[in-house]
């Protein structure tokens, strides 16, 4: 057998959707990308300039020769039907909390390569990038890789290996109609400016939990509820109808779900957020300033509620 099968044998195993393979060449589209973002939004030019550590999957391991792409897929949960849309799903199913059943499936990964003669780096690339040059996902108009099954629910995850393996092709059919604007349209704050250009320091989820207090009163007034991380283009897109399948629970939900609801949050104590919120969702650090941006964040989701009509406090 070959070692491209024993990697995609090893994938399956692991849990795995998706396995593909690409080359350890720069990703100069990636470079471009960041330089052109740099120059359109220089108020965010730090964040972009952040990440050009990634263009050279080389730089600072030599030894690399080869990429391996891995798609997890983790729109198969049933999530608790009162924190969707106020946190991102993306972050509810979060395979880094302890007691995902997914929580493993890096380290298990990386160790079964080991055992199998390869050199091992996890990460360090543009993993969507990676997965686009491997032919494992395509790339939506909001961003966010899709497989033909699982829609964009997933998560795209990489090593860099010593070993030269065979790199699958890109694949060559459109993803998006040329005329779709649903993910634009459902932005609300507008981050999304064109097609495939998302303007980070206003995107929503970044709002929640990276961004310098005080917000600017013209995005904190257009969060559209959410409390953590953000789901609006996503949910607009026709290529995820039908795509979350809820086949499995999710219990490490189900014990902290009333605590997490906008009035939850809104009345967050010091113990609950140390003890039940932030190990879950630790983006926001377990600070006095951390506590207050989640009771921040929930109270303008309760306000919108209340504009709806939909929430009852």
């Amino acid at each position: 057998m070959s070692l491209e099968s024993q990697i995609r044998d090893l994938a399956q195993s692991v849990g795995y959707a998706v396995c593909r393979f690409t080359t350890a060449a720069p990703f100069e589209d990636y470079r471009q990308a960041l330089e052109d973002r740099m120059r359109r939004f220089p108020e965010a030019a730090d964040l972009y300039a952040a990440m050009r550590g990634r263009v050279d999957p080389c730089g600072n391991a030599p030894w690399v020769r080869s990429i391996i792409v891995a798609v997890r897929h983790y729109g198969k949960y049933a999530l608790p039907s009162g924190l969707v849309g106020h946190i991102g799903r993306n972050y509810l199913a979060d395979r880094r909390i302890a007691a995902c059943p997914d929580s493993g499936m890096p380290k298990r990964m990386k160790q079964g390569l080991i055992a199998l003669g390869c050199r091992v780096k996890a990460g360090g690339v543009p993993c969507r990038a990676a997965g686009l040059r491997a032919g494992a996902v395509r790339i939506g108009r909001n961003g966010f890789a899709y497989t033909r099954e699982h829609g964009s629910w997933i998560n795209v995850e990489a090593w860099r290996v010593d070993a030269v393996l065979t790199p699958d092709e890109p694949d060559p059919e459109p993803l998006c109609p040329s005329d779709c604007r649903a993910c634009q349209d459902a932005c609300p704050t507008r981050a999304l400016v064109a097609p495939y250009v998302m303007r980070m320091d206003q995107c929503v989820a970044y709002l929640t939990y990276g961004a310098p207090d005080p917000m600017p009163t013209g995005l904190a007034v257009r969060m559209d509820g959410w409390i953590y991380g953000c789901d609006a283009c996503q949910d607009a897109c026709p290529l995820n109808a039908g795509r979350w399948r809820e086949d499995q629970p999710a219990p490490w939900l189900d014990e902290a779900a009333d605590r997490l609801t906008p009035a939850a949050l809104a009345a967050l104590d010091e113990a609950t957020y140390r003890d039940v919120v932030q190990p879950l969702f630790w983006y926001i650090p377990d600070t006095v300033e951390g506590l207050a941006r989640w009771q921040t964040n929930a109270r303008k989701a309760l306000k919108k509620e209340l504009e709806r009509g939909e929430g009852g406090f």
